[in-house]
């Protein structure tokens, strides 16, 4: 499906040479992703998936997180978008793009999820989640075991906005073990938060 919203005339922003088919993809890049439409649960809430954490997949977020290669967000925002209309996601009170801590962000450049949120927020009724951060420099999640994992994240968010009656739909690039979305909606928890629904980019399992 070509997203008119996101629509231009340039190249593919993968492979530098072909027309874009769609979400600033050719056809030869867009058959390179593996579409999974996956719904499932962390715990009791609701989550989405939208593509498999394939080789290719993986050398994209790579270099927009990585390289800087900072015009891939309008890729992953126009999946994001497209996803979300379709499957009615963006009838919440607040986005809240997954933080990083503020030295990830300062060596990084920029904030990877809330970049991809920019692009594709004002198209909907929501609003970002303000008084949401990272408050503790994690090691990279990838890097660690399962109980590690777990650990790693203990009192990393840190929540200052009363969310009574409020529906949240958190925003992320990848999920693994869902310890992060989890710990994320603890903490959202504790601010008395009606509703949460994670929607991520990839995983890289294949759940159901």
């Amino acid at each position: 499906m070509i997203n008119l919203l996101f629509l231009d005339k340039n190249k593919c922003y993968m492979c530098k040479e072909e027309e874009i088919a769609a979400h600033y993809l050719c056809k030869n890049c867009l058959k390179k992703l593996d579409y999974v439409a996956n719904k499932f649960k962390i715990e009791s809430y609701d989550a989405h998936v939208v593509y498999f954490y394939n080789t290719y997949m993986k050398k994209m977020i790579g270099d927009y997180k990585f390289n800087r290669n900072t015009s891939l967000s309008k890729v992953f925002a126009s999946i994001l978008y497209d996803y979300g209309m379709v499957n009615n996601l963006f009838l919440c009170d607040y986005i809240l793009s997954s933080p990083s801590s503020q030295k990830t962000i300062n060596y990084r450049g920029f904030d990877h999820i809330k970049m991809i949120t920019d692009l594709f927020i004002d198209k909907t009724n929501c609003e970002h989640l303000k008084g949401f951060y990272k408050i503790k420099n994690t090691k990279a999640q990838h890097k660690l075991g399962k109980e590690d994992r777990a650990s790693n994240l203990n009192g990393a968010f840190v929540c200052n906005k009363d969310l009574t009656e409020k529906r949240v739909l958190l925003i992320d690039d990848l999920i693994t073990t869902g310890f992060t979305a989890l710990e994320i909606i603890k903490c959202l928890e504790k601010s008395n938060v009606k509703e949460v629904v994670v929607l991520s980019i990839t995983s890289e399992h294949r759940v159901s």
